[in-house]
């Protein structure tokens, strides 16, 4: 059968989600160090933007904490959602304050 792109992930190995830790789940808020701790964990190249594929591990994390299972469509619609709401000066990428944006949404859902 087809494999999905949510069990193929949890196949690889691959570095805890941060954006599953219970902060999260339980607070409702999202503090300036969570903030700064996300922001450097997926800008690896520290560019100052979460761009290509540091955006892709980032919304795939995030899209599995919403979703648990999911495939490639449901990644290419989220991440249309998530750029239409968040990427302010539609650049492609998203900078500190979008994150920021991002996060917070997430908390209140």
């Amino acid at each position: 059968g087809k494999l999905q792109l949510s069990e193929m992930s949890r196949l690889l190995p691959v570095k805890e989600n941060f954006l599953e830790r219970q902060i999260f789940k339980d607070s409702g808020t999202v503090t300036r160090e969570d903030i700064e701790n996300i922001f450097s964990l997926y800008d690896r190249d520290g560019s100052g933007y979460i761009e290509n594929e540091e955006l892709k591990g980032f919304l795939k994390d995030l899209l599995s904490l919403i979703k648990k299972e999911y495939d490639f469509s449901d990644l290419e619609d989220f991440y249309v959602t998530i750029m239409k709401g968040c990427d302010t000066n539609r650049d492609g990428k998203l900078s500190k304050k979008e994150l920021t944006m991002v996060l917070m949404a997430l908390v209140q859902m």
